[in-house]
């Protein structure tokens, strides 16, 4: 008897970590299969590797040359979907890092859809607004989906939520500080007055005509003004963003198919960065300065228009697919080639030059204590950056049986991949222009073995139930790093049909990305960040870019898993999953300054004389080590509300409706990362950060359940993570 794969099933014979049916995926109240995948996100992370990366999707058990390929198509015309474990992604040529989506379509399928989405908050503003339209036909291996969507996004304003700005640099204020230009007293005659030495002294509100005098900056000796400006900030940014998709494919020969897939997508982001901030010097011969020095004031001009951060993205994208079989092979071909263009431009202050002028001419119609007129403020200084990058990749496999052993067939996966990325980066900060280059080569070749050992429904090693081995290799050949390689290998047994234990381990290198490498420098004021190492909240300039002194990194991991099929219970699964990996030469970048952090690269942090920060160089930096140890666990149950069989009159009756319950919980066991060669590990689980966003939880857990029946779905979802701290000096 010969056996046959049924249609859209993946390559393999491992069994999915869960299923969910087409009743189950009307129950997650989604629209397309981006919106799917959003929803099952908790079930498709995966512990391994780096972390971040979203699972490989395929299409009907086949790849796809890009997310874009799939992303539109209407919830309606998806039958089922499969989750799979990260050995799955080794039979199609990808690294066992990322856990397998397999989403298989219905053969029959047309639908002209429009849509109309929008959010609020409780308490108002942030609102979103999102139009669409598409077309899609599905016939067999013909497939068309043509799509259009775009979405708006309002901003929110600091003030809109009652959040107070961080002080920047201790000394900006809306009425203005003024200190000695030496910092040491700002008037002699001011220090008798006060009784004690005075160093800084909050302007006085006159009137613009008004003549300052000793006097009036006494009730502000020493006590500086720290006021902000909550609306010159934004919390979100707006965004504006229209996306063009097309795809279509069919059958091109008899055994072989194809598609084709064009997308375009514009992005524009706005954002406040805060009130246009200066230092004025004020001479002592100025008519409105009543010190016998010059002295420095430090002003907020709220008069006129806050900072504003621009961000606009172009990218395009062209992919084009083949699937076809050659004898009891089967090959499939991709390529795909995106373009992108990044521009940011930075308001980082005014230009002064014309006030300042004035200032030391002694002019009596500027008083530097009042407001200024627009025309002296229209001027601002600039940062910019551009970023042209280009991608191609043409990617093949061949998978199939070789030979036949006692206990079944040896199928292997062949691999081959070419990648090419060309990436032009030029920055201007302060008027000084700078330019970078990369241009990567990237040739990858993978090779996966499946090997049977021992089959009881073979006779062979009967007591063993079925046992399975892998072998698994990579070659990376990368420009300007060499050649870099991927070993591993493991074995999946299955003592018993509803019952398997996947273990693998892996030795990997990476190089760094090409924008972590070349990603123009940019320079972004009036960020707010908390400084561990203080204790307060500042306001920053945070320098942001790429590295080209990062070095590739080698990971070695360690996997056990379990797969049960509970048999007692109908469609309940449980998949746990213990992973330990230690990695060399980490990539993260820093994020703000904690004792640890700051001693380790001490050079990408800022302070003034008072230590307070100043600036944060968040460029990415490369870590000696990370070791870190999992346990997490997926529970899936689903069931229709009523099965299939005959009525109490005998007649026939379908089954209808679904009702499910996914549990996902992450028990993380250990997470140190060790900064330089030397120093003690940062202990992420007890205090420790290099995020900037706190520890990481220990336990994080998500319970997801829903009911479909008759068009009508109600769905559920409840998150919990445990609580995390972060300390000045990290835990060691």
């Amino acid at each position: 008897m010969v056996g046959h794969k049924a249609r859209g099933e993946a390559l393999g014979h491992l069994k999915p970590i869960m299923q969910i049916k087409a009743d189950e995926i009307r129950a997650y109240g989604v629209d397309s299969a981006s919106d799917l995948l959003t929803a099952i996100s908790p079930e498709t992370r995966s512990g391994r590797g780096a972390g971040g990366s979203g699972p490989v999707i395929l299409l009907n058990g086949k790849r796809v040359s890009g997310m874009q390929e799939l992303q539109d198509l209407p919830f309606e015309s998806i039958d089922h979907v499969e989750i799979f474990t990260e050995e799955e992604a080794l039979k199609y040529g990808y690294s066992a890092t990322q856990r397998v989506v397999n989403i298989i379509t219905v053969e029959h399928f047309r639908a002209f859809r429009t849509r109309l989405s929008g959010t609020t908050s409780t308490d108002g503003g942030g609102e979103t607004g999102a139009p669409s339209i598409s077309y899609t036909k599905l016939d067999g291996e013909r497939r068309i989906n043509l799509s259009a969507r775009y979405s708006d996004q309002a901003e929110l304003k600091d003030s809109q939520r009652g959040v107070v700005p961080a002080r920047a640099s201790g000394l900006y204020a809306n009425a203005g500080n003024v200190t000695a230009v030496d910092g040491g007293s700002l008037d002699p005659a001011l220090d008798v007055l006060a009784g004690t030495p005075i160093t800084v002294a909050g302007a006085p509100l006159l009137a613009s005509s008004q003549i300052p005098t000793l006097q009036d900056f006494l009730p502000y000796a020493n006590l500086p003004h720290s006021n902000g400006d909550a609306s010159a900030y934004t919390l979100q940014p707006s965004v504006q963003k229209l996306t063009l998709n097309g795809v279509i494919a069919g059958q091109i020969f008899k055994t072989v198919t194809s598609s084709l897939n064009l997308t375009y997508t514009r992005q524009d982001q706005h954002s406040l960065q805060g009130p246009a901030r200066g230092i004025l010097t004020l001479p002592a011969s100025n008519p409105f300065s009543p010190f016998s020095e010059e002295s420095l004031l430090y002003r907020n001009f709220t008069e006129t228009s806050p900072l504003r951060q621009k961000v606009h993205t172009e990218t395009a994208h062209a992919g084009l697919k083949f699937d076809g079989d050659v004898g009891n092979w089967k090959w499939n071909s991709t390529g795909s080639y995106d373009r992108s263009e990044i521009t940011t431009s930075s308001q980082t202050g005014l230009n002064l030059q014309t006030v300042q002028t004035d200032l030391t001419d002694g002019s009596a119609a500027l008083n530097p204590f009042s407001a200024f007129p627009a025309s002296m403020l229209s001027q601002r200084t600039l940062n910019t950056g551009h970023t042209t990058s280009n991608n191609g990749q043409i990617s093949g496999l061949m998978s199939g049986n070789v030979f036949a052993l006692p206990a079944g067939d040896v199928a292997t996966s062949l691999s081959l991949t070419g990648a090419l990325t060309d990436q032009n980066a030029v920055s201007s900060v302060k008027a000084v222009r700078s330019y970078s280059h990369i241009r990567r080569d990237v040739g990858t070749f993978q090779f996966n073995a499946d090997i049977p050992i021992a089959n009881r429904n073979k006779h062979v090693l009967s007591f063993l139930g079925k046992l399975d081995g892998n072998v698994n290799a990579a070659v990376n050949q990368v420009s300007q790093f060499g050649t870099l390689g991927t070993i591993g290998g493991g074995v999946t047994w299955a003592p018993l049909s509803w019952v398997q234990f996947p273990f693998s381990i892996t030795n990997s290198q990476e190089a760094p990305t090409a924008s972590q490498l070349v990603a123009p420098t940019i320079q972004t004021p009036n960020v707010t960040t908390y400084d561990y190492v203080t204790g307060q909240s500042v306001q920053v300039t945070s320098m942001s870019g790429g590295n080209p002194n990062l070095k590739a990194t080698n990971r070695h991991e360690i996997s056990l898993g379990t797969l049960i099929t509970l048999p007692y219970i109908t469609g309940a699964r449980l998949h746990v999953n213990y992973v330990h990996d230690t990695t060399h030469n980490t990539i993260f970048s820093l994020p703000t300054a904690t004792a640890a952090i700051e001693s380790a690269f001490p050079d990408r942090f800022q302070r003034n004389t008072d230590g307070i920060l100043e600036s944060v160089d968040i460029r990415p930096v490369n870590a000696d080590s990370e070791s870190r140890s999992e346990w997490n666990a997926t529970l899936s149950f689903s069931q229709p509300l009523q099965g299939s069989g005959t009525d109490r009159h005998g007649k026939s009756k379908k089954a209808h409706g679904r009702i499910y319950l996914v549990a996902t919980q992450v028990w993380r066991l250990q997470d140190t990362v060790t900064l330089r060669s030397g120093l003690p590990a940062i202990n992420l689980l007890r205090g420790g950060t290099i995020s900037g966003l706190g520890g990481q939880p220990r336990h994080e857990m998500e319970l997801q359940g829903g009911i479909y029946d008759k068009g009508i779905g109600v769905r559920l979802v409840g998150k919990w993570q445990a609580g995390t701290s972060t300390l000045a000096s990290s835990p060691f």
